[in-house]
């Protein structure tokens, strides 16, 4: 199944999520440096697809952790950072050939309060200008992925914005989406209706809340997931997508917290390929 794949952020992930469960693809993130030689080797070899999570390495120069973005910051000096890293990401998915880049967008701004809504969506349009043009650049798609509480992360302006830049798409993740929805009191399930015409791609994990999020980070999907006990509808959210994702990866461990149930995180995976076989 070409659509479906792993993140991977070592050499050994490739064995233990992609080939270990029958898939074909992968999403690369903030590798070591030595091991690219071998990734570019290891990818050809298994015929692998892929996409590159920004940043595939992580430069000495950006605040940790990587994955904080500042593309909708009111700070310009902050927001060219993040361009810069994005940029270097770029070139290596050109290297590689990766399908697309993952880029998060939006997370909270550092000095927004008090700021209005319009002033963060000029800034926000101002950085999908941008994305838009880099994405040209090198003729690789960029997907856009929602992550934090924001004004900015609702279906409406997100799918205006997507509207008005064919280059990039919407990376749709279950789980800060759900997370986002029980922050910003919006509908997780009519959000995802509304952004999908223009979902590019799936990142796939659960949680029940910020509670789990802050003791268990990425927890991987499962059948024994019931949405009446908080969890997000897996299943619904990929059939409001229907075929319409280049791929759906599988973001979390390859483990299931003991705490939560005696699950192997395997027949979360094979539940997904059932899913997405009679998804229409």
């Amino acid at each position: 199944m070409n659509r479906l794949g792993f993140h991977c952020i070592r050499l050994r992930h490739i064995e233990e999520g992609i080939l270990e469960n029958e898939l074909r693809r992968g999403e690369f993130y903030h590798f070591p440096e030595e091991e690219l030689p071998a990734l570019k080797r290891e990818l050809l070899r298994h015929e692998l697809a892929m996409s590159i999570h920004t940043p595939m390495l992580c430069p000495e120069w950006y605040p940790e952790p990587p994955t904080i973005s500042f593309l909708c910051d009111v700070d310009r000096e902050n927001r060219k950072l993040t361009m810069r890293m994005i940029v270097e990401t770029m070139a290596q998915a050109e290297d590689f050939g990766a399908e697309y880049v993952v880029v998060h967008f939006p997370t909270p701004a550092t000095d927004a309060a008090g700021e209005s809504t319009s002033k963060l969506e000029a800034i926000a349009h101002g950085s999908c200008d941008w994305l838009a043009e880099l994405s040209e650049k090198y003729h690789i798609p960029i997907h856009i992925e929602g992550m934090g509480v924001s004004p900015l992360l609702n279906s409406e302006f997100l799918s205006q914005v997507l509207s008005e830049y064919p280059p990039l798409r919407y990376c749709f993740d279950s789980g800060h989406m759900q997370l986002a929805s029980q922050g910003a009191g919006f509908d997780l399930y009519q959000s995802a209706e509304g952004i999908a015409p223009f979902v590019g791609s799936v990142h796939l994990w659960n949680t029940r809340g910020r509670d789990d999020y802050q003791t268990f980070r990425h927890i991987p999907v499962h059948p024994a997931q019931k949405p009446e006990e908080g969890w997000a509808d897996i299943a619904r959210l990929l059939k409001s997508f229907g075929a319409a994702p280049r791929s759906v990866i599988f973001e979390s461990p390859r483990n299931y917290p003991e705490e939560l149930g005696s699950y192997d995180y395997r027949d979360g995976v094979k539940w997904v390929k059932e899913l997405l076989t009679t998804s229409p």
